[in-house]
């Protein structure tokens, strides 16, 4: 935030402020690189995930700027194309994770941590795409009456949703780790398919709410805070 504000600033006292943040987040990345052990041991792959709500800080404001500046040209893509993308986007974030499963055949099942940190990545620009813009595209396309009902639905379905990830699970060890994923890719890509089948009905209901690419911007940035 601090780098994206000492572009767009055009207070001296500002920049000055920006600058020293940035100063001291540099000597804290140094600082912290240089007394932490090397070899790291005894992290577990589930503590990857605090990658997940760094990249949304983190990428917030790139999103922000990327479609704010597709806007200004008129190409921003409506909200249920963007979640078509996000879909896409996870179906390449497992699709890492199969490949990073195929490398450890015949090992010891020791590989890069690289390997959960892209995928965080990745899923989390699936997750700008899909969480923000789902409850954008709810907010405009319910009648005004049931509104607090359908975004009430939403969070119900992404409740279902979060249970319905142990399904996958049940299969660990019964099949290969690569298979495991593969059937996670096959499910983001059906939907993904699913979702541009009816794209025109989709972009149709919202034909009729000129604000919808601003408030979609808007829900982005609440989502993230």
């Amino acid at each position: 935030y601090a780098l994206f504000n000492l572009f767009q600033t055009k207070s001296n006292l500002s920049r000055l402020i920006s600058v020293a943040l940035l100063a001291l987040v540099a000597w804290a990345v140094y600082y912290f690189y240089n007394t932490t052990p090397d070899p790291l041991t005894g992290i577990q792959p589930q503590e990857y995930q605090q990658f997940n709500p760094f990249y949304v800080v983190a990428l917030t404001p790139v999103s922000l700027a990327f479609f704010g500046w597709l806007a200004k040209r008129k190409k921003e893509p409506s909200a249920p194309r963007k979640i078509g993308y996000g879909m896409l986007m996870a179906a390449i974030a497992y699709g890492v994770m199969c490949v990073g499963s195929l490398a450890i055949v015949g090992t010891s099942a020791a590989v890069s941590p690289n390997w959960l940190i892209g995928t965080y990545l990745l899923l989390t620009f699936a997750e700008l795409l899909l969480s923000p813009m789902g409850i954008s595209f709810v907010s405009k396309v319910a009648p005004p009456k049931l509104k607090g009902s359908m975004m009430g639905g939403w969070f119900a379905a992404t409740a279902v949703g979060n249970y319905l990830v142990s399904i996958p699970m049940l299969l660990w060890g019964k099949i290969s780790t690569a298979a495991l994923w593969g059937i996670l890719i096959i499910i983001c890509l059906i939907s993904a398919a699913f979702i541009f089948s009816i794209m025109k009905k989709l972009e149709a209901a919202t034909s009729d709410a000129p604000a919808a690419d601003t408030d979609s911007l808007e829900t982005v940035e609440n989502e993230a805070i």
